[in-house]
């Protein structure tokens, strides 16, 4: 028999409920097993199937809902901890939008940043933990074990933490930047009717006639203090001259409307801005 001790009650009865719940439903394939709330600290757990090897089935089932519950019930309050008191963001809603960006980069879904599973896979650190613990019969706490024995994954919050708040403060700058563009925008008169870009893999620029716009020209236009890609060559720029030309209107050609570009200048020009598909600028230009 296994007894899994635990500290709080509301977790022992929680945990109960998720384990119940689990072996109820692989009952039916004949897994063999009980569970029993003893007092709302305790839980024992008995393995009845004498036909396959506890190590084969019951061990590995119950090392992986470990492993779940503590990623779905732990995870963000450490992530949490961590933002308030190594990084002093005490604010609830900035340490939601950091929790949110540090999910994304350990699940790998946060593009330019990349996944922390290539170098640890959370999920199997836990499993293995919880695994080499979890015998046919032990007596297992499961608080201590959680300050003890789950160091290294500590780590990796903590590191994933730093990333977060990196990718939050530069989208925190970023938003400051498109909020003032858009506001220069709004109280300056336009310097050009009309711009049409064509997006094909690169930017270029035409005037209201559909006559393309020299790189010299584009110089003329650029106000250094609207200086939005700040680690790029003049020729590379696109929403900077766009900014300091002002124009009353912005055709956009493109198949990729989703480009984080095209969406960074319909942010600063907004009702300004329509977007067209590709082959109906190249018939222009």
């Amino acid at each position: 028999m296994i007894a899994i001790h635990f500290e709080e009650r509301g977790t022992c009865a929680h945990f109960f409920k998720e384990l119940a719940t689990y072996m109820a439903s692989f009952a039916p394939l004949g897994f063999g097993g009980a569970v029993e709330n003893q007092g709302n600290h305790l839980i024992t757990v008995r393995y009845e199937n004498h036909d396959v090897d506890f190590y084969d089935s019951f061990h590995p089932f119950l090392a992986s809902i470990f492993a779940d519950y503590v990623i779905e019930t732990k995870e963000d309050a450490w992530l949490i901890e961590i933002a308030e008191e190594l990084f002093y963001f005490t604010d609830a809603e900035e340490q939601q939008q950091i929790v949110a960006i540090a999910q994304s980069i350990l699940q790998g879904d946060r593009k330019g940043i990349p996944s922390m599973k290539p170098h640890f896979d959370r999920r199997a650190f836990l499993y293995g933990a919880f695994a080499a613990h979890l015998d046919p019969e032990t007596t297992f706490y499961y608080e201590p074990f959680l300050t003890f024995r789950l160091k290294e994954y500590g780590e990796v919050l903590i590191d994933c933490m730093e990333l977060a708040i990196d990718e939050y403060l530069m989208e925190q700058d970023y938003q400051t930047m498109i909020e003032n563009l858009r506001h220069y925008i709004r109280l300056t008169p336009a310097q050009r009717p009309m711009v049409h870009i064509i997006h094909d893999g690169m930017f270029s620029f035409y005037d209201e006639h559909f006559r393309k716009l020299t790189p010299d020209e584009m110089e003329y236009y650029v106000k250094q203090e609207l200086v939005f890609e700040t680690n790029l060559d003049l020729s590379e720029m696109v929403i900077s001259p766009l900014v300091s030309m002002a124009p009353g209107h912005v055709h956009v050609f493109t198949n990729e409307p989703d480009d984080s570009i095209i969406l960074s200048i319909q942010s600063i020009f907004q009702e300004r801005l329509s977007i067209f598909p590709l082959h109906q600028g190249q018939k222009q230009s």
